[in-house]
């Protein structure tokens, strides 16, 4: 009696995103194991993500980190990328670099935090003078203090003020005027609000009119901000403290960013968000990133979190937060949460040293020497649009038994199928592995053109359904081996074109009780 075959269709593979959580489990067939150098396409499809294209000609002098990078924008609506590596600071200019140090105390570190204040753009680092540049053609100075002091790691423009993080005290400048601390200005202890005694105060926000001070175990929320009292006490009648939460925080300062009516940061338990429900005036805080937290706390933890960076990209639709001493990226596309609340994730096989979304949705990357734009399917193209590197987007599915029905019957592995949008000339290794053993079986295939498209064909996946011309590919491959649960995945060499994955098929016979 011949052996009863068994299909298994992955359609949409990886929909749910990364689960590393649960990758030595048999879950859902919707997660990956493995999501590397993708994004999410604006069909919901696992993609390659794009590469990086330089912006400048020539690397900057000593091809330093660029460990800063900020978009100044004046007054009557004037850019200019701003950028900080070399104990210097730099400005671009069409395929150049233009250096705008200026007249500032020698700096003795870049990691500067810039932002745009009134027509200007200020910038503070520890341990450092506080600088400023007047126009976008100018260059940098030491912002001369008439009253007060200022010195601090933390700066955020808003409310008509300054407000920086001075030890623990916060303070604020006076309206529209860099230069007094203490006319027109105040401060305020934290240490007299903290919930359990003490915190270090990280980072700052502006939120739906209230004012964020996140501490690294806690977070402060001020409302009425527009008017503080300026002598240090809390006058219920202008600012005053509504919400102060325990037990999470911040632990990396330029990881800080809003997405849409939220914000988005690094705290010690992974990537949260904190979202304001009207109807009840509490502030929740949801988990962005469940299911990688173990991998990407172990990730943060060798890193400096000094050097962590954080981005949300409006028309990339995703937020990254990018670890240069691990070389990776996290990616989460924050356009649709899971019906579990989290958000689809995925991972990048190379970090960056800064990140910056322009008002354009432009996304630029400091490097060592170079600005670059996120750009293409190549890695390093130079500027004029020469060369580059290849890069591999790599997928692999969860563990699966198939279906329930046959979850203790030994599967003899025979057939696998893949279909792909986009790509022609690429490199696959196609891979297989059982019974929780990362040991791959594999073949190798090219993706060659339209003579790749078979059982689907025109009828199915062409021009009535999805547009048509020859960017639908099958791959297929015949598998060996046998286990009681298999997963399956590939390596898909990004040279210049884009792939999504479409469907997957996995075909068994069955054999006896495993």
């Amino acid at each position: 009696m011949p052996k009863k075959m068994v299909n298994l269709t992955i359609s949409s593979p990886a929909k749910l995103g990364l689960n590393t959580q649960e990758e030595n489990t048999d879950i859902n067939n919707a997660w990956a194991t493995r999501a590397s150098n993708c994004v999410y396409d604006d069909t919901g499809r696992l993609s390659s993500r794009k590469g990086s294209q330089n912006i400048n000609t020539t690397a900057v002098s000593g091809s330093p980190s660029i460990k800063q990078i900020h978009e100044y924008i004046d007054k009557v609506g004037d850019r200019a990328v701003i950028f900080a590596g070399g104990n210097k600071i730099y400005k671009v200019d069409g395929a150049s670099t233009i250096d705008v140090t200026g007249t500032i105390t020698t700096p003795s570190a870049d990691n500067w935090k810039f932002q745009n204040f009134n027509g200007k753009c200020v910038g503070f680092q520890a341990g450092h003078a506080p600088i400023v540049m007047s126009t976008t053609t100018g260059s940098f100075a030491d912002i001369v203090i008439a009253s007060g002091s200022a010195s601090s790691n933390e700066v955020l423009s808003a409310f008509g003020r300054l407000w920086i993080i001075d030890g623990s005290d916060l303070k604020y400048c006076a309206a529209l005027d860099e230069t007094h601390w203490t006319t027109g200005a105040g401060s305020f202890d934290l240490a007299t609000v903290w919930l359990h005694g003490m915190d270090v105060p990280i980072a700052l926000a502006e939120f739906n009119g209230f004012l964020v001070v996140f501490g690294k175990t806690s977070i402060i929320i001020y409302d009425n901000p527009w008017t503080p009292t300026g002598t240090g006490t809390m006058d219920t009648s202008v600012m005053s403290l509504v919400e102060n939460i325990s037990g999470m925080g911040c632990i990396a300062r330029d990881t800080v960013q809003h997405v849409g009516q939220d914000i988005i940061f690094l705290s010690n338990k992974g990537i949260r968000s904190l979202g304001r429900t009207i109807q009840n005036e509490s502030m929740p805080i949801s988990d962005i990133s469940i299911n990688v937290n173990d991998a990407l706390i172990s990730d943060v933890n060798a890193d400096n979190l000094d050097d962590i960076r954080g981005v949300f990209a409006p028309q990339e639709g995703f937020y990254l937060l990018t670890l240069p001493s691990s070389d990776k990226t996290y990616y989460f596309d924050m356009r649709q949460p899971t019906e579990a609340g989290s958000f689809r994730t995925t991972t990048w096989d190379r970090s960056f040293n800064s990140i910056v979304s322009l008002q354009s949705g432009d996304i630029y990357f400091g490097l060592d020497g170079f600005v670059a734009k996120y750009s293409g399917f190549l890695d390093d193209i130079l500027q004029g649009g020469a060369g580059g590197t290849k890069y591999t987007m790599s997928y692999h599915s969860t563990w699966t038994s198939i279906n329930e029905e046959v979850v203790d019957l030994l599967k003899l592995a025979k057939n696998f199928k893949c279909l792909v949008y986009g790509g022609r000339g690429q490199n696959v290794t196609i891979k297989w592995a059982f019974d929780y053993l990362d040991t791959f079986k594999s073949v190798n295939r090219t993706i060659l053109g339209q003579e790749d498209i078979a059982e689907w064909g025109v009828a199915e996946y062409g021009i009535d359904e999805y547009g048509g011309g020859d960017v639908f590919h099958e791959l297929s491959a015949s598998l060996t081996n046998s286990g009681r649960v298999i997963k399956v995945g590939f390596d898909i060499e990004i040279n210049g074109n884009q792939i999504s994955l479409q469907q997957i098929i996995i075909q068994a016979k069955l054999g006896r009780i495993a």
